[in-house]
């Protein structure tokens, strides 16, 4: 979602409590690509923004204990959001998706 949202490849980084993704921004954002930036954030454990002089770019972790599925109901909410997320063009292109923002939210429900 990222990587459509800005244009940009965004880097993953293995830490040993989250994995993270970082997503250098363009100079500008179209009202669509910074709702679609929001919404895969809002997917994240942490995120966050950073300005420096030389970059700007968006990150998010996600914690390696919440990766850890251990019933039946977080596998099966987690392959639902998969599911639609990669089979939905709005979502491939990181439009904001009503029904993928749902899923999210019942995934992370799911692993409290």
């Amino acid at each position: 979602m990222l990587a459509a949202a800005t244009g940009t490849e965004p880097r993953a980084i293995t830490e040993l409590d989250a994995f993270r993704v970082e997503a250098d921004l363009p100079g500008e954002l179209s009202e669509a690509a910074h709702a679609a930036v929001l919404a895969a954030l809002a997917t994240a454990d942490r995120y966050g923004h950073r300005l420096t002089r030389t970059s700007e770019y968006v990150w998010a972790e996600i914690s390696r204990e919440a990766n850890v599925t251990t019933t039946e109901s977080t596998d099966t909410a987690y392959r639902a959001l998969l599911g639609h997320t990669t089979t939905r063009t709005a979502c491939r292109t990181g439009v904001n998706c009503p029904d993928a923002n749902r899923l999210v939210r019942a995934w992370r429900d799911t692993r409290r």
